[in-house]
């Protein structure tokens, strides 16, 4: 039915058409005139009210839009349902209109009514959410992490599967689409999957998993998952759960490296002291009388001599090649750890109770075998200290101080051997330790005294001089000997302040003794360690006076062996003040005279061992011949000690030495005893005077 326009329309009416907020016109179809156009409409193609009333419908639409347009207007398709129109503005620019046509009579005529409404914004809105959706899908896809959301109402089917997801399984994302988990892994993987689905489906919150899944490829990979259940409409239940995977795999991996490398030593590879010090606490904990264990702590004797002489390479070469032979010695279930330089640890199952002495046996023999270290053979020794669990120690605190008491004893046994600990191992611990805290305060109370040997010159039989030695007037003890408190001042470092003080004491003695006499002072290798040795020699000669030529600094081989380049320095530097360098002990230290080339010594000590065996031994003879001869190519006076019979003393004075000393030419002495005894050669006949009594 044709609607009727008024003929003369109320100005109400007219005023609905003209304000109407949807653009529209009418037109006559017969020559597509306008007959009247809205306000709307004119505003929505810029065209005015006069130019719309010479235009036809046909006036905005673009040229391929105006044949579908006469058909359309010929056969009325246009008035059943919507159509979409590309129109044109004033300016030119086209834009997607729908519009309604509705027949109705207009002034009497047929016409149609024609209703618009712009597309634009909806298309806009549209293109939107469509590159929205375009942007999601490719972000998602994008991702580095793998995301999947699965349909619980479906069977678990995944209606989501992004690349990385695909990646990781060794599947493309559209072959997953659609299927559920037994149609992708194994039955023993989809049943943890579906497991995993359950507990997430059963949280209230995202649960986290991690487990090894097998790829189409057929390479283990270590995957980590976030699911959670997606909230649903109200009054609806959840169906959809969402995934978030990682392959983890290489970060495992690299977790794995490090934890091994923050547990193994990087040189040898063994087990380092972390990786020890938390499986001996669980084996000690574990262990029984039944099932022992036996821990053993292993020192390589006098490795700082090889890695000084021969260099750092070497001594990891070395250090490498010993932990070959504790590997090749050890069993499966033993353990052997590095604990750091050359200190070696070795935990073993005692299997029965002769296992530990016997490993300590082969390990010694092991060890005897020459290392190559790059086409130099070497000798190496170890010391061993041996404890047993539980029978030493049922904690491992406990257990290591034992094996550590019985390495220390090891060590003063002359090295190259083992020792099981015993009680009385703590015992001298305790008073070794006890002495230590003594010897700190012996110094502030003066308790030090130094005593004076006598040197004897064999081509006038007189005084060359004396050789400081230094003993300990303990309130409760008595006198304790050097070698008693010596090796603890040098293990705490008391030894450079005892030592300056020798050398002060000493010096300002000799200061007061006619000017030929020399006063000798040893100086342990601990004190060429530390960096003041030299202030401290020219600020005492200052202090004391002395004239530098009159010390003699005696040094033992062992300091040549101790940072070779600075011990030299040190010594060149102590020789050009005018100080004397003897050393002491010679033969009985390092094998190599190579040292003597690089230093010219003033003295060469020939030790007591070779005096006392001159006489039986042709071989202790021999070197005793030796020396002489060496002293004669270096220009340094000879000194044999340890004199204590005439035929010894007759041997020597034969054999063309210079100096001796010992206890037939008279012992260490206090200070007044030496200078009464520098009195009696300088005055023999007041001397002689001043021992006989008064005759009244």
């Amino acid at each position: 039915m044709n609607s009727v326009w008024p003929d003369a329309p109320n100005d109400d009416f007219r005023s609905l058409f003209k304000t109407h907020p949807s653009p529209m016109w009418v037109y006559d179809p017969k020559t597509l005139k306008f007959l009247i156009v809205n306000d709307a409409a004119r505003d929505l193609y810029g065209y005015s009210h006069a130019a719309f009333s010479v235009m036809t419908v046909l006036d905005i639409r673009p040229a391929e839009e105006r044949e579908r347009m006469l058909e359309a207007v010929h056969q009325r398709t246009d008035m059943e349902t919507a159509q979409r129109w590309t129109h044109l503005k004033v300016d030119g620019q086209t834009f997607e209109v729908l519009t309604y046509g509705r027949e109705i009579y207009f002034d009497g005529k047929a016409a149609i009514l024609a209703i618009v409404q712009d597309r634009t914004e909806v298309n806009a809105a549209r293109r939107q959410v469509d590159a929205t959706q375009s942007l999601l899908d490719s972000i998602v896809d994008n991702l580095p992490v793998g995301v999947f959301v699965k349909d619980m109402a479906k069977g678990g089917r995944y209606i989501l599967f992004n690349e990385a997801c695909g990646g990781i399984v060794g599947l493309r994302a559209k072959d997953v689409i659609g299927r559920p988990d037994e149609a992708i892994f194994s039955d023993e993987q989809t049943a943890i999957l579906r497991e995993q689905d359950r507990l997430a489906f059963d949280a209230a919150t995202t649960v986290g998993f991690e487990e090894t899944i097998h790829a189409r490829d057929g390479v283990p990979r270590i995957v980590k998952t976030a699911k959670r259940i997606l909230p649903a409409p109200k009054g609806q239940a959840p169906r959809y759960l969402l995934g978030i995977s990682q392959d983890v795999t290489e970060e495992r991996n690299v977790e794995a490296k490090l934890a091994h490398l923050a547990m193994h030593d990087s040189l040898t590879g063994l087990p380092n002291r972390a990786f020890f010090s938390e499986s001996i606490v669980k084996q000690v904990a574990a262990a029984t009388p039944e099932k022992p264990i036996a821990l053993l702590y292993i020192d390589v004797d006098h490795f700082k001599d090889i890695n000084d002489s021969k260099g750092h390479a070497a001594g990891d070469m070395l250090l490498r090649q010993v932990a070959q032979r504790l590997l090749q010695l050890a069993e499966k279930n033993d353990l052997v750890a590095r604990l750091g330089g050359d200190e070696f640890a070795l935990v073993l199952k005692m299997t029965d109770a002769g296992r530990a002495q016997r490993f300590a046996d082969l390990l010694l023999l092991s060890l005897s075998v020459p290392f190559d270290l790059d086409g130099v053979r070497e000798h190496v020794t170890c010391s061993i200290g041996i404890a047993m669990a539980p029978e030493h120690g049922g904690d491992a605190d406990v257990l290591m101080r034992d094996a550590d008491l019985a390495l220390y004893a090891a060590k003063g046994s002359g090295r190259s051997t083992y020792r099981f600990y015993q009680t009385d191992m703590r015992l001298e611990a305790e008073r070794r330790y006890q002495l230590t805290l003594e010897l700190r305060e012996a110094l502030q109370r003066n308790e030090f005294e130094l005593y004076y040997q006598p040197i004897i010159r064999l081509d006038n039989d007189g005084l060359s001089g004396f050789e400081a030695l230094i003993r300990w007037h303990h309130p409760t003890r008595g006198l304790i000997a050097p070698a008693e408190f010596i090796p603890v001042a040098e293990e705490t470092g008391m030894i450079v302040p005892i030592g300056d003080w020798v050398l002060r004491e000493a010096c300002r003695t000799a200061r007061q003794w006619p000017g030929d006499l020399k006063i000798a002072i040893n100086l342990s290798v601990y004190q060429f360690r530390h960096a003041s040795l030299l202030a401290t020699v020219v600020s005492v000669l200052d202090e004391t006076g002395l004239l530098p030529e009159r010390l003699e600094i005696e040094v033992t081989e062992s300091v040549l062996l101790s940072e070779v380049e600075q011990s030299l320095s040190l010594l060149r530097a102590l020789k050009e003040l005018g100080i004397r360098i003897a050393i002491d002990d010679f033969g009985t230290g390092y094998s190599s005279l190579s040292y003597l080339r690089s230093f010219s010594f003033d003295k060469i000590k020939l030790d007591r061992s070779f005096v006392a065996g001159m006489e039986t031994d042709p071989g202790n003879l021999a070197i005793v011949r030796a020396v002489v001869g060496i002293a004669s190519g270096f220009n340094a006076v000879t000194l044999a000690e340890g004199i204590e019979t005439e035929e010894q003393l007759a041997k020597l004075r034969a054999e063309g030495y210079s100096e001796v000393q010992g206890f037939l030419l008279g012992r260490p002495m206090r200070r007044e005893e030496a200078e009464a005894r520098i009195f009696s050669e300088i005055y023999p006949a007041k001397a002689l005077r001043a021992r006989k009594p008064a005759h009244g």
